[in-house]
């Protein structure tokens, strides 16, 4: 770490891009760029989020701004005491001195000698002599009187002690909590998990069920739950954006392992307006709209697989289908608008009354499976989840259990 990437990253964070930060310095964009990176990798932590040219605060750098912020004031006004504002930003920006060599300096004026500090450091003499002069050239200032007896810091060489220390005590706040999240991060299982389809759904049950009992059992390690598509998921496994996936496509990858967990049979469902005392499943398809998840989504897949083995292609080429991955839209184009949708069965439990479901014969089943990529990691979280999930039982009878911890 050196202080021109220390005083370059807060200007970067303190404008909200590296383009306007660049315009400040009067440095190219590609010099801020390298100096965030260099300082992201020295706190384990993102700061920016990069998308083509354009960079964006992440949530992290927004939470550690105001001490990012605190460690450079504090470098300017040790580096750059005869400057201020925009002045001591550009100049320290400029600053090519690392934080290893202003320690050197500190040791050099806590023992008085050059001799006695480069053999505390296992350091040649005449090699930490250059590079004290090199800081006093970069800084434009003499930090020491220099005698036959040894070394005295001048004020400018004792305000650079007295600042370094309270820049170190701001700097190893941010490089333990670094270590914190490197260790929390190495120690995380990320679940990736399809949407729920209501508080009462099988995915939010067997997750409320998964959590409980991992913060019971698992105290110290942490399980973070994300959510999307079944198409996300799986890509999320392959870039190792998280270990294990919870979907519900029956399409799984071969180089991807899999347990199934729950089955639900799908129906058709919409208001009871709509649909009637008797209806006839064809009839409804044929003659009103559907709203249906999309083909990203497992669930989307199993809808369109059902309509292939209930009508011909050429009727389903005649259907109104409008595709929605919002389980709360399609409800209430259900409930106010005649559109039907199809559905797992046991996700009745969780809408309005007033919807209903018809059943389908042949029927097809919805399958929520636990898939994991071949890394040991992936594996152990897995055999972590299942064995969880071993006593979980589907509240609604619309749904079967298939797990077990083997």
């Amino acid at each position: 770490m050196d202080i021109a990437t220390l005083v370059m990253t807060a200007v970067v964070l303190r404008c909200g891009n590296v383009r306007e930060a660049a315009r400040q310095l009067g440095r190219a964009p590609s010099t801020l760029s390298a100096a965030v990176k260099r300082f992201e990798r020295s706190i384990a932590a993102p700061l920016l989020n990069r998308v083509g040219a354009a960079s964006f605060l992440t949530l992290e750098a927004r939470r550690m701004l105001d001490e990012i912020e605190a460690a450079a004031d504090i470098a300017m006004g040790m580096i750059a005491p005869d400057r201020a504002g925009d002045a001591a930003r550009a100049f320290c920006a400029e600053c090519d001195v690392s934080l290893t060599a202003l320690q050197r300096v500190a040791l050099v004026a806590e023992t008085g000698s050059v001799r006695r500090a480069a053999r505390i450091i296992r350091l040649g003499q005449p090699q930490l002599a250059r590079q004290i002069a090199r800081v006093e050239d970069e800084l434009g200032s003499v930090l020491f009187h220099r005698s036959r007896i040894g070394v005295t810091p001048t004020p400018a060489g004792q305000l650079l002690v007295t600042s370094l220390a309270e820049l170190e005590k701001t700097m190893q706040r941010l490089s333990r909590r670094a270590r914190e999240r490197f260790r929390s991060t190495n120690a995380t299982i990320r679940l990736g998990a399809v949407m729920p389809l209501g508080h009462e759904s099988n995915v939010a049950r067997l997750l409320a069920f998964l959590v409980a009992a991992w913060q019971r059992d698992r105290p110290t390690q942490p399980l973070f739950v994300t959510n999307g598509t079944a198409e996300d998921l799986l890509t999320g496994l392959k870039d190792k954006r998280c270990d294990v996936a919870l979907i519900d496509s029956d399409t799984i990858p071969a180089d991807v392992s899999s347990r199934a967990l729950v089955r639900s049979k799908l129906v058709v469902v919409g208001a009871r307006e709509v649909l009637g005392d008797q209806p006839d499943v064809m009839q409804v398809l044929r003659q009103q709209p559907l709203a249906l998840p999309s083909r990203r989504t497992g669930l989307g897949q199993a809808a369109h697989k059902l309509l292939a083995q209930l009508l011909p292609q050429a009727e389903i080429d005649a259907l109104t289908i409008t595709e929605i991955d919002s389980i709360p839209i399609i409800a209430n184009l259900m409930l106010d608008f005649g559109f039907v949708s199809v559905l797992p069965e046991s996700a009745l439990v969780s809408f309005d009354a007033r919807l209903v479901a018809l059943p389908v014969d042949p029927g097809l089943e919805l399958i929520l499976s636990l898939v994991w990529v071949q890394t040991e990691g992936a594996r152990r979280g897995a055999r972590s989840i299942l064995a969880a999930l071993r006593n979980y039982a589907p509240a609604t009878p619309a749904a079967a259990m298939m797990v077990n911890s083997d």
